[in-house]
């Protein structure tokens, strides 16, 4: 179970869309009569590699195996990324990149190449060197890309904004949380005093600690009533909870204040079924500070976390905000069908250039961060 829900985990926004495209248009609900269509989800950052995730889209009520999520994964596309002045990069696949003898790099494409086989990564590039990467990737430029399957050509064009930094983050406690030291990550931001800017919201666990109090059914070879402790992290960058997305601050534009994100979900096939996950049911939306569960002497650390503070363009702002919406609403029979406004020409998905600004922090109150921090390739893959 645990390699088909690592395959969900990037294809999470893809499936929300292609099942929602195909919701919307096929009334009959029929898997015979349903029209494959390409899903294309890629994005381009300043410092970093562009790379794209190409996949096809199922009947809605399809069923799902290993091999039917293997199947939705696009191998043969011909990726190009280009800037005004013309000059372009291709975006390889991940199964065409030669071992590059530096093990935790080869450790971490092989890894990829096994679960997503459908990623494609501008390659190559300065792969040794400290970030940030020499990559086609420039602030306040346009790019466009082509995808070519089968003979089909798919357009898509986005802008990579100019970034702009926090002014400092820091930890808090929520008082109002169902377990001790549990809480959100604040931080102090001057928004620009131009009109149109929007700030996208993600974080990734680099540390944490699980705590597991097993009851009276514990798994096999664990005594009842007993604690478990161990390190995790998290595969992926998560959008943050309620609003992962804000558009000059819903009116607060040119202005200075505070503001905080809750942790948000990878997956809820995750929060379902992902080993003992279930026990930190009460833990969701939170960051954690320390112990949260009583009763035991084993050690836990507060939370070790990335997170990306980027700058988008109104287009991927708008593809974004109906994501949003959608996740929200979700389950809602009253609630008002979205339409996911994509920016990818005869096809769905999304390409969407990134500001990005990284900020290493750890849950812990009484201390604030200002530096930004470049990630390794490795941390944000």
């Amino acid at each position: 179970m645990k390699k088909l829900i690592y395959y969900i985990f990037p294809l999470l926004l893809l499936s929300s869309c292609e099942k929602f495209f195909e919701f919307e248009q096929e009334v009959g609900f029929s898997q015979e009569t349903t029209e494959t269509k390409i899903v294309v989800q890629s994005v381009i950052q300043t410092g970093y590699p562009a790379y794209a995730i190409v996949t096809k889209t199922q009947p809605y009520f399809s069923a799902v195996t290993d091999e039917t999520i293997n199947e939705l994964f696009v191998t043969n596309a011909n990726i190009q990324v280009s800037n005004a002045e013309g000059q372009s990069v291709e975006l390889v696949n991940i199964n065409d990149i030669p071992a590059f003898g530096i093990q935790e790099v080869d450790a971490t494409l092989d890894s990829i190449a096994a679960l997503f086989p459908g990623f494609y990564i501008e390659w190559p590039f300065d792969i040794i060197l400290s970030p940030p990467y020499n990559t086609i990737a420039k602030s306040g430029e346009r790019f466009n890309m082509t995808v070519v399957v089968d003979g089909d050509s798919i357009l898509a064009t986005t802008t990579i904004p100019n970034e702009h930094l926090m002014d400092s983050l820091w930890f808090e406690i929520d008082e109002l949380a169902p377990r001790p030291n549990l809480g959100n990550f604040w931080f102090h931001y001057s928004d620009p005093d131009t009109l149109g800017n929007t700030i996208m919201i993600e974080h990734k666990r680099l540390a944490h600690t699980k705590e597991v109090f097993w009851g009276n059914n514990p798994p096999e070879g664990t005594m009842p009533n007993s604690f478990t402790v161990k390190q995790t992290s998290d595969p992926l960058f998560a959008k943050a909870l309620w609003g992962f997305v804000r558009n000059d601050f819903e009116g607060l534009n040119g202005t200075a204040f505070d503001t905080y994100f809750q942790r948000g979900n990878l997956s809820s096939t995750l929060t379902a079924t992902f080993d003992e996950v279930i026990f930190e049911q009460e833990e969701e939306g939170y960051f954690k500070a320390g112990q949260t569960l009583p009763e035991h002497d084993k050690t836990v650390y507060p939370d070790t976390v990335l997170v990306r503070m980027s700058q988008i363009d109104n287009n991927s702002y708008l593809f974004w905000r109906s994501v949003d919406y959608q996740a929200s609403s979700n389950g809602n029979p009253f609630a008002e069908p979205i339409n996911l406004q994509s920016n990818v020409s005869n096809e769905y998905g999304v390409f969407y250039g990134q500001a990005a600004v990284y900020y290493k922090l750890i849950a812990k109150e009484d201390t604030t961060y200002i530096e930004r921090y470049y990630p390794l390739i490795t941390e944000i893959l």
